[in-house]
């Protein structure tokens, strides 16, 4: 009975998916703004529709046996993927990620962040673009990792890619992987670690005036031990990054390092990191910066405020960070004066999608999630759109349908 249930919901949500690219944009209501309509004032960060349409790929399109139910079969609905992060470039909107099941690397751009077109970004199998950056000049760098090696790519409107090599420590084989780049005035500069995938890390940066050409930060066996970079931003003159510390499986702490050259980083093990992890940090709009992230069991969202990112303070979220089960925050964006973190909490299989807005970093008030948000996950936030968007999937547990949503609604 269970397998048949399964299967209903399975292609119901096929359906549901197909739908999605001509519908019309659902929007959620905010927790000031009462039942949505004409007159229902639309709150930055509270509400979200999803984008009007939404290329996906052409994969999984087998149709499901007629003898399902006795050979077993895995029913995969069709045009999954992953969008891993986004980022706003004068070519418009673009989103990196990857598609299953060969793992190719997938990018979409958008005028406007209502309607989006899928680009291939190559073809090499196990390519996986996490993070996207779009510099000065207009030169948009997705980086990753294709098979055990780190990579970037690069392109100048979003829809034609290059693969560039990225050099490694070393030549005993350890993985390595790109996690995280943030633009600067003279480049990028990229993290991540070396490491086996499901074993202990050891943090890395690497530097590239172009995006294209790339050199490795000199190692330092102490302040890159047992870590990897998750986010990177500037604050001033300085570069501040974030991360998590213990092995791939267990994350026992957040760290931080700071650098004034992108060169030699000074590492912070600060105590309100004990426990937690950060995957975002932001420059504010008040001059500090401000990371997120959760609790390793992810039982209550985190946020940080910190002066110049070697002091660092831990926020009392009270009811708003935590939920019955499992909740966490997995970016964080400034729009104009506005906050707007983004994440997911997950009271039993199924999650649903959630945010939170604040203006001083101190005060953060979470909004209350609509249909358009359940059983989805926010992963990566930008500028754009009518204030901001949001890239992510739909259909978890199961599946992986790529999915915009944009704030406020319209």
């Amino acid at each position: 009975m269970r397998r048949v249930t399964w299967v209903v919901a399975a292609i119901a949500l096929a359906v549901l998916g197909a739908c999605q690219r001509t519908a019309t944009p659902e929007r959620s209501a905010s927790p000031d703004a009462g039942s949505p309509g004409p007159s229902s004032p639309l709150v930055l960060g509270l509400d979200w529709g999803r984008a009007a349409s939404l290329d996906r790929p052409e994969n999984y399109m087998e149709s499901v046996p007629p003898d399902y139910l006795s050979n077993h079969p895995i029913l995969r609905i069709a045009g999954q993927a992953t969008m891993a992060d986004v980022t706003a470039s004068p070519a418009g909107l673009v989103t990196v990620g990857y598609a299953p099941p060969d793992w190719l690397p997938i990018a979409w751009t958008s005028p406007d962040g209502q309607s989006w077109a899928i680009e291939s970004m190559g073809s090499t199998p196990g390519s996986f673009p996490v993070a996207v950056a779009a510099g000065s000049d207009g030169t948009v760098v997705a980086v990753g990792r294709s098979g055990e090696k780190p990579i970037a790519w690069t392109s100048d409107d979003g829809a034609s890619w290059a693969a560039h090599s990225v050099p490694v420590l070393g030549t005993d084989g350890t993985a390595e992987r790109m996690t995280s780049i943030v633009a600067t005035a003279d480049g990028f500069i990229a993290g991540g670690s070396r490491g086996p995938e499901l074993s202990d890390r050891h943090a890395r940066f690497w530097r590239s005036g172009d995006g294209r050409s790339w050199t490795s930060v000199p190692d330092d066996p102490e302040a890159f031990a047992d870590a990897e970079v998750r986010a990177i931003a500037v604050l001033g003159e300085q570069f501040v990054a974030v991360g998590v510390a213990g092995s791939a499986q267990k994350h026992t702490a957040a760290v931080a390092w700071t650098s004034s050259d992108g060169e030699t980083w000074a590492r912070i093990d600060d105590p309100s990191f004990v426990g937690a992890e950060a995957v975002s940090v932001v420059s504010a709009p008040f001059g500090d910066l401000v990371a997120v992230g959760s609790t390793v069991d992810r039982q209550e969202a985190v946020v940080w405020r910190s002066p110049d990112g070697r002091t660092w303070n831990r926020v009392e979220g009270g009811r708003d960070f935590r939920e019955p089960g499992f909740v966490w925050m997995t970016d964080v964006v400034a729009v104009d004066d506005v906050l707007i973190a983004i994440g997911d909490y997950q009271p039993n299989q199924r999650g649903t999608a959630v945010s939170w807005v604040s203006r001083d970093g101190e005060a953060w008030t979470r909004g209350t999630p609509a249909p358009v948000q359940e059983q989805a996950e926010f992963a990566a936030i930008a500028r754009g759109g009518p204030g901001a968007v949001v890239v992510g999937v739909f259909g978890l547990p199961d599946s992986f349908v790529p999915t915009v949503w944009l704030t406020p609604a319209r």
